[in-house]
């Protein structure tokens, strides 16, 4: 089944669209493999509102490109789709099970808030989404990989 149609299309405009190309894009990087997926976070730059998935397509990239330039690790997270919305926290260790879940979370964001959702086309294991910041009301391109493990 196609699902292109759910990631280059302007997901902002609805909410269920959003919520469905997630959980799309996700249960596509977990299925036909043998064991569990594992998400990494790879970073968040703030991108001018996209007219094509040509720049959001770039704007991953140049993400990827940056962070790596500058040696920053990718974050092992969870993630999390939801009706509230996407909630993306730092996966706890066994030893760490006691923390608090409020020190984990890394970003979270309501779904009206969720402008874009696409993968690579040359790296099916990453994928973004981008999100208007609430109280600024930038765009935020936020990229992550699929890992298996």
């Amino acid at each position: 089944m196609n699902m292109r149609h759910l990631f280059d299309s302007d997901a902002g405009t609805n909410h269920l669209t959003v919520k469905t190309a997630l959980w799309h894009l996700l249960s596509k990087l977990k299925s036909g493999r043998a064991g569990a997926t594992k998400i990494q976070y790879i970073g968040t730059l703030d991108v001018p509102r996209p007219t094509s998935r040509v720049e959001i397509v770039a704007a991953m990239r140049r993400i990827r490109y940056e962070f790596k330039a500058k040696g920053i690790k990718k974050k092992k997270v969870s993630f999390e789709v939801s009706t509230d919305g996407v909630k993306v926290s730092l996966r706890k260790k066994k030893k760490q099970a006691h923390l608090d879940e409020n020190k984990l979370l890394v970003m979270s964001h309501p779904i009206y808030r969720i402008f874009y959702v696409s993968h690579d086309s040359q790296d099916l294991k990453i994928f973004s989404y981008i999100a208007r910041d609430a109280a600024s009301n930038v765009f935020r391109c936020n990229v992550f990989k699929a890992t298996k493990k």
